[in-house]
């Protein structure tokens, strides 16, 4: 019987030893969304129209590392007196600076009715951003705001999201 409880042993410690990570983490939360519904950005920076987001909790006294990518169709608002500007951020917040690492800006040109076959119907646009440290529950958002007043309101198609968030003490 002595023999057996040492097997037993030994192999209880081998799987700590080959897999503790394994034996001991806290599972991952994955969660996302996705829309087709047309939404109209037409706030100006620092406002954010909300494209879609998702409200993922943090298993209680756990830190998780999440990382949340947004992806969108927007539609060229075909502007003849100007570029058009706009600001894209993947975020845990309703309010990013244009500063932060998170916030992508992108812009159609000034429409040119004589070469227009030059200019595209659409921008596939995307943000990534990483959110270390975080605890409890978080809403994650696609967002998207004008430049500037001067911007024409643009029309996003469909948005898609991920988040991804892992224990960061697995």
């Amino acid at each position: 019987m002595k023999y057996l409880n040492s097997f037993y042993t030994s192999l209880l410690l081998l799987n700590l030893a080959v897999m503790p990570s394994a034996a001991l983490a806290v599972e991952p939360v994955i969660d996302g969304t996705k829309t087709v519904n047309d939404v109209v950005v037409g706030a100006v920076y620092p406002a954010w129209e909300v494209l879609v987001s998702r409200a993922v909790t943090i298993p209680v006294g756990s830190l998780f590392n999440c990382e949340v990518t947004c992806t969108s169709t927007v539609n060229n608002p075909y502007f003849i007196g100007g570029d058009q500007d706009y600001y894209y951020a993947a975020y845990n917040f309703v309010n990013p600076t244009v500063a932060d690492g998170c916030v992508r800006q992108f812009d159609f040109p000034q429409f040119d009715v004589f070469n227009d076959s030059d200019e595209s119907d659409k921008l596939v646009v995307a943000s990534t951003c990483y959110l270390p440290g975080l605890a409890n529950a978080h809403t994650f958002r696609c967002l998207g705001a004008k430049a500037s007043a001067g911007d024409l309101p643009v029309v996003v198609d469909s948005t898609s999201m991920h988040v991804i968030c892992v224990d960061n003490e697995g």
